[in-house]
């Protein structure tokens, strides 16, 4: 059975993607666990699943392919003369696994590529999953272990998101598209077409649709003063100096959300008309 190692694509610095990117290789090893002091190695040591070629008696997974491949891979750290010395398998070049910047593929069938897939599957730096991916179990991953069933399954959840948030967009006044452009998007929408605005709305969607049923789901009030926040920096009637948002000399916040706080309460509603006032002035 192949297993495919596929380069995580991420924006680098060249903007470059795929297979135009130039990302150097990534070297995979077993690392080492502080807390136990022995190699993640992947493999099981300690059910006793597994039948000995020759003598046939229970051994375990780690044992079982130790034998088979005629190498020692017990996972204790060496020691020589009081210091970590490299282990014999472990950190020698046989059990290293290139990973470049297209498929890498790994037969499962195959004794030493076995034990590379399951290197990989301790590896910080590759997702066992484009699903685990995303939900930020693996945020130092550079590659993924490819899964078709769960590829198909992934893609099939992002379309439904997608059919959702065009539902609940279709169901927003024109104010809450504009806030929702500005929110997400960092665009004024304002005296725009209906035309610029449902394109910018289904750009939303495609790359961002779980955001945009997020801010949907927000108190209204907070989103439309997100928006008005945003555009006020804009347009330099608040400035962000630092971690600071300030209006004039008035520190308001040192984030957005910080400053939606300081506008909602009471004693502040003046502050908000004279910002609404700034950024729609009456003819």
């Amino acid at each position: 059975m192949l297993i495919e190692i596929r380069p995580i694509d991420t924006e680098k610095w060249h903007g470059k993607t795929g297979k135009e990117s130039f990302a150097r290789p990534k070297t995979i090893q077993a690392l080492i666990d502080p807390e136990t002091m022995q190699y993640k190695t992947g493999l099981d040591n300690l059910k006793k699943d597994f039948e000995h070629p020759t003598t046939k008696e229970k051994i375990t997974e780690l044992e079982y392919y130790g034998v088979l491949i005629g190498k020692d891979l017990n996972p204790l750290i060496q020691m020589k003369d009081g210091q970590v010395s490299p282990h014999d398998f472990w950190d020698s070049n046989i059990a290293f696994v290139k990973l470049e910047n297209r498929t890498t593929f790994l037969n499962k069938n195959n004794h030493l590529d076995y034990i590379k897939y399951k290197i990989c599957k301790e590896s910080p730096f590759v997702a066992n999953s484009m699903k685990e991916y995303e939900e930020g179990l693996f945020p130092q991953a550079t590659h993924v272990i490819f899964d078709e069933k769960e590829e198909v399954e992934v893609k099939a959840a992002k379309v439904e998101l997608r059919k959702k948030a065009t539902i609940e967009c279709s169901k927003l006044s024109l104010a809450r598209k504009i806030q929702l452009i500005m929110v997400l998007g960092g665009k004024n929408a304002k005296n725009q077409s209906s035309d610029f605005i449902e394109v910018e709305i289904d750009n939303l969607i495609q790359s961002q649709a779980q955001e945009v049923l997020r801010n949907i789901e927000r108190d209204a009030e907070d989103t439309a003063l997100h928006s008005m926040i945003l555009e006020a920096l804009q347009k330099s009637i608040l400035r962000k100096t630092g971690h600071k948002i300030l209006y004039f000399d008035s520190i308001l916040g040192s984030e957005v959300e910080e400053v939606i706080d300081y506008l909602k309460k009471e004693e502040n509603q003046d502050l908000k008309l004279r910002l609404m006032s700034q950024l729609n002035p009456t003819k």
